[in-house]
């Protein structure tokens, strides 16, 4: 792995020139070396160091940097003193070094409103009588959090249901009837990549439906592994309610026993998209996750909902 060559030059001769002799056995350390966060969360990053007694800031020169085809310099702290001079657009406003901690040799880089492109490698590069450097992985996932619905009638008994969400990397999008019917095939699926780099996926179903139906669109995300979905429920009243279900998380007030029925059948269904997912050709033009064939393969109706987690909501059509 590069060494930050130039700045361990730099430490060097600047211990020189102040007639302090450069240790040898100086060394950086990180509990951590790998991050995982949510897009739009903050992270803290930690490296340590000895100080061995009293912290003289004087001293100690501290600099984090993000290991891209071009080293973004993230922060710098040198002689006790703070630089944002040579600090990336990237992080202008976002980053804030602890240094309440220094003196316990802790360097904690704390990073706020995590975007996708902040995923990557980070050196923690410490001077203070020796010279030293860690290397720290940051790993950014944005999940399919929140689906939202359009509902249109187009006609008698015919319904036109649009699921859109965001996240990363590019979802697929599975329809479902009550029945574990595979509906995926008759819907109208894109993605577009928004300035933020998240994946913007929106779906389409126009199908012909009798009162009192259940639908259940799906956004699959196969390198998080996670399923998020919406229940659409087309529910038997004079106004012509659509009600729709987000499954996140439990809602127990909000969860009606009509609906008890829907939702086991629901999980159900999740299994069997999975196990015919190999099957059924791709409906995105772009490069979308597809289901691994190691997935389970039992039929819908042995599946269990066991730590699935509903929130109801009630949507009205338009």
């Amino acid at each position: 792995m590069e060494r930050p060559l130039l700045l361990y030059i730099f430490l060097f001769y600047w211990n020189f020139l102040n007639g302090k002799k450069l240790n040898t056995l100086f060394t950086v350390e990180a509990p951590r070396l790998l991050y995982t966060v949510e897009h739009g969360n903050n992270v803290t990053l930690e490296c340590t160091f000895p100080v061995n007694g009293k912290l003289n800031l004087q001293d100690l020169s501290v600099t984090w940097e993000k290991k891209d085809e071009l080293k973004k310099v993230v922060y710098v702290l040198l002689k006790g003193e703070e630089d944002f001079k040579s600090q990336h657009s990237d992080f202008k406003g976002r980053i804030k070094l602890l240094k309440e901690n220094l003196s316990l040799g802790q360097s904690l880089l704390q990073i706020t409103d995590v975007k996708l492109g902040d995923a990557g490698f980070y050196h923690c590069i410490i001077g203070y009588g020796g010279a030293d450097y860690k290397t720290i992985h940051l790993k950014v996932k944005a999940p399919y959090r929140t689906i939202t619905q359009r509902v249109v009638s187009t006609g008698p008994n015919e319904w036109k249901l649009t699921c859109q969400s965001k996240g990363y990397p590019g979802a697929e999008v599975i329809w479902q009837n009550r029945d574990c019917e595979d509906l995926t095939d008759k819907a109208n699926t894109s993605s577009e990549i928004g300035r933020d780099q998240l994946y913007y996926v929106t779906s389409t179903l126009t199908i012909k439906s009798r009162i009192d139906e259940v639908f259940y669109c799906i956004f699959w995300n196969k390198e998080l592994q996670e399923n998020t979905s919406l229940i659409l429920h087309i529910a038997d009243s004079a106004d012509g309610i659509l009600q729709t279900e987000n499954r996140r998380s439990v809602g127990a007030t909000l969860i009606a026993a009509a609906f008890v029925g829907s939702v086991l059948l629901f999980m159900l269904c999740i299994r069997k998209a999975k196990a015919n997912k190999e099957n059924r050709t791709p409906v995105l033009s772009l490069s979308m996750a597809k289901f691994s064939k190691d997935k389970d393969t039992y039929d819908c109706r042995d599946a269990s909902f066991e730590d699935r987690e509903l929130k109801y909501l009630q949507i009205e059509k338009t």
